[in-house]
């Protein structure tokens, strides 16, 4: 009795190897890199122990020095306007920020239906089958899907990314507001009482009061100054998770490129061996009678094959789709 084996492409199997479960290891280190965003490990220890602020504090327009205006003070404003320099530079508005986190989110929905629809649809079509065949293109599918994902998590980072960014912005400039207010909490009664007595002094008491009220601001800025740079050291703590994710990303992309050229060779490879072992083994024909049951083993395997053969130009389409 003559028994008759089949093997995949030698293609497939020699370059595949050295890719099995990276996809998913990769998608891991996406996910791990999307919780840090969201749970602002990237956030400066001067600004982590701060109050949280919601977005909309990105479009204050409060002017905490108007508290000189109102303490009949106003011409001291022009010498400690730096304090509100910051607000001018941080504010912004709050619903372009949510719009392009919404951006990210809907593309991070979409790829996810897209990854989990092709995941339903490759196991119905491939319920019956089983052998080598069967489990390579399983692993590839969940490979592709995995890659799909990918993208997917890239996406929702990015969303973090930005509404995270956002509120911590508007933190600061929560932060900066109140410390305004707190120093003007200092110089409007110092001021006051300067101008009530101005007329007894001759201006003396203004001459002594300004000076003061300058160093009360002086001193405030700095404050301002060092929340500023927690800020920028968070930023550049932001980017650098993100471009960690983008490199990733790039990884992954090139891995689905590998895994769609092996399916593009393997289908070829395989319909040419499909096609020959069922005509040779085909119940009808003399071999298939002189053959038994390796007939029946070479019919069955063959079919496999050309299910694996053709199954695999989906799995090709859907990586040019998300690549």
């Amino acid at each position: 009795m003559t028994t008759t084996t089949t093997t995949l492409p030698q293609t497939g199997a020699a370059e595949q190897a050295p890719d099995a479960g990276r996809i998913s290891a990769l998608l891991d280190e996406l996910r791990a890199t999307g919780n840090s965003v969201a749970n602002k490990e990237w956030l400066s220890g001067e600004l982590a122990g701060e109050p949280p602020a919601s977005l909309d504090a990105l479009g204050s327009n409060t002017k905490p020095l108007s508290a000189l205006d109102s303490a009949g003070a106003g011409f001291l404003t022009p010498m400690i306007s730096f304090l509100e320099e910051p607000l001018n530079q941080l504010r912004g508005n709050p619903e372009s920020v949510s719009s392009g986190a919404g951006e990210f989110d809907g593309a991070a929905k979409g790829a996810t239906s897209v990854a989990e629809e092709y995941k339903s649809t490759a196991a119905g079509e491939t319920s019956k089958w089983s052998g080598g065949a069967a489990e390579n293109y399983a692993k590839t599918g969940t490979e592709l899907a995995d890659g799909i994902l990918s993208i997917a998590e890239t996406s929702l980072t990015s969303a973090k990314s930005m509404i995270g960014a956002g509120e911590v912005v508007a933190q600061v400039v929560d932060i900066v507001t109140r410390l305004i207010g707190e120093a003007m909490a200092k110089i409007v009664p110092i001021i006051t009482q300067a101008i009530a007595a101005a007329p007894a002094t001759f201006g003396q008491s203004l001459a002594v009061a300004i000076p003061q009220c300058v160093q009360i601001a002086t001193e405030y800025g700095a404050q301002i100054a060092a929340k500023l740079g927690a800020l920028l050291s968070s930023g550049q703590n932001l980017i650098k998770l993100i471009d960690g994710a983008l490199g990733v990303l790039k990884i992954v992309k090139q891995v689905m490129t590998v895994i769609g050229k092996q399916s593009q060779g393997g289908s070829s490879g395989g319909q040419g061996q499909g096609q020959g072992q069922g005509q040779g083994g085909s119940p009808g024909s003399s071999s298939g009678q002189g053959q038994g049951d390796s007939s029946s083993a070479s019919s069955s395997t063959s079919s496999g094959e050309q299910s694996q053969a053709s199954a695999p130009k989906n799995d090709s389409a859907a990586m040019e789709d998300f690549g």
